[in-house]
């Protein structure tokens, strides 16, 4: 018989089910995190094109136009898009949170088992502040916009600009709403958030978190996270290495190319022309950037495809073990993923090329529509084009949604069997406040929300 059913403690965490909006949010939250990874490879796209389109390196001056109309539209839809996306990433995590706690109180009144309790990550969730990213998003549109506004405000009224000013106006009532978010919402959610915080502790006891944490804390000291990266993550991180290398080479090749000789006040930047053994170097940097940039894209794509094999093989040998009562523990790193909720890796790579794909598809679009700076001829025929890639950025992110959720749905049962026989602390790390979590670290319905580590301790 294993050691790890031998055990007579009867108390361990249970994960509840949170309803369909609860799954939603949750689903919401990490599809929009990869969304903001597609956004921001997205803007590292285009800030390198358009390094070649302002040195004119595309040779083509009719599609060096097009392209430079085209990114310049792409930079404020993708401004408009990352805004949007930081809105509802706010309302997902208060929804998140909220949809935790409602369920745990009505698991509290059907008298679910006190032996069952609240799983850390769900206790993360009734413990931490309900409107915490609403409280950023109001405060970083509040000081961004307000002081644009206020400035515009000015040159308006007394640098005869009056056309300006119902614009500025209502930058500035914007302004004023989203500072009304950032100080009230906390008033107005937090207290009945704890209302049920209060009705939760009131049925799982200090004692029953205890004896639940127990086998998870007896487990810590024994086993350290062993063996480093896996293929999946070798491929992944080595990535990185040519993705470097590539924007290395094309900024070397560019400055080289561009001299900056003093101007007016400022810096003018002169084309330079070099001997041909330089202008063979500058060359080969350019080729550089084309050949390792793609192969970054194609390290990281294989990366992500392995992690889902490895996945999928690690769950199927884990039920393997569950069904065993004799089987020995499975290794701590394995356990400490597969009993925690994670996004699928093939709906993040989903939804981060939805972000790319809106982001180039509504500016395509408009470009087409005569809404940007120019080349409305040379879009005005890929119109077709450009919506069937926004609809399918938005099928595609949808399908991310679904499938996300669906996957960890279908998840909770594997996770509560594993946190039952063999219960894996959760990681975790502090930052330079030194502070986490109680949740990540203990018993935590009682008592504040955070507790001082040290300064970027971790649990590794």
């Amino acid at each position: 018989m294993s050691d790890d059913r031998s055990r007579s403690n009867p108390w361990h965490w249970h994960e509840y089910p949170v309803g369909l909006g609860g799954e939603v949010a949750r689903a919401c939250v990490r599809a929009l995190l990869a969304f903001l990874i597609g956004l921001g490879c997205s803007f590292v796209l285009i800030l390198c094109v358009g390094l070649l389109v302002e040195e004119d390196m595309l040779g083509d001056p009719g599609l060096t136009n097009a392209v430079d109309d085209l990114f310049r539209m792409g930079i404020g839809v993708l401004m408009l898009l990352a805004v949007a996306v930081w809105a509802m990433f706010a309302v997902a995590s208060h929804l998140r949170e909220v949809t935790t706690s409602k369920a745990l109180v009505e698991a509290a009144e059907r008298d679910a088992s006190r032996y069952d309790v609240p799983s850390p990550e769900q206790v993360e969730s009734v413990t931490r502040e309900p409107a915490k990213q609403l409280t950023y998003f109001g405060l970083g549109n509040a000081a961004v916009v307000g002081l644009l506004g206020v400035l515009g405000l000015g040159i308006a009224l007394f640098g005869g600009e009056p056309e300006a000013l119902p614009f500025m106006l209502i930058a500035v009532g914007y302004a004023a709403i989203m500072a009304l978010v950032a100080l009230a919402g906390p008033k107005w959610l937090t207290p009945a958030h704890e209302r049920r915080q209060a009705r939760i502790a009131a049925h799982w006891s200090a004692n029953d978190e205890v004896q639940a944490w127990r086998p998870a804390n007896r487990r810590t000291g024994r086993e350290k996270k062993r063996f480093g990266l896996s293929i999946a993550e070798r491929f992944m991180y080595g990535a990185s290495v040519p993705a470097v290398l590539s924007f290395v080479a094309l900024q070397a090749s560019l400055s080289m190319r561009c001299a900056s000789v003093p101007g007016r006040g400022h810096y003018e930047c002169d084309d330079v022309t070099y001997s041909s053994p330089i202008e063979s170097v500058l060359a080969v940097g350019f080729w550089i950037f084309a050949v390792l940039f793609p192969l970054a894209v194609l390290l990281a794509a294989v990366g992500v495809l392995l992690d889902w094999r490895q996945r999928r093989s690690e769950r199927a040998d884990l039920r393997e073990r569950l069904a065993d009562p004799r089987s020995g523990r499975p290794h701590e790193k394995v356990l400490a993923y597969h009993a925690r909720r994670h996004m699928h890796p093939l709906a993040l790579v989903g939804a981060a090329m939805s972000g790319g794909g809106l982001v180039f598809g509504i500016s395509a679009y408009l470009v087409g529509q005569g809404k940007g700076l120019g080349s409305e001829d040379f879009f005005a025929v890929y119109r077709t084009e450009s919506l069937v890639t926004l609809f399918a950025s938005v099928g595609l992110f949808a399908a991310a949604l679904l499938g996300s959720g669906i996957a960890n749905a279908r998840g909770r049962e594997l996770r509560n069997a594993l946190m039952r026989r063999w219960p894996t602390p959760p990681s975790w790390s502090a930052g330079e406040d030194g502070m986490v979590l109680r949740a990540k670290r203990g018993p935590a319905l009682r008592g504040s929300r955070y507790v001082k580590v040290g300064k970027f301790k971790s649990s590794d």
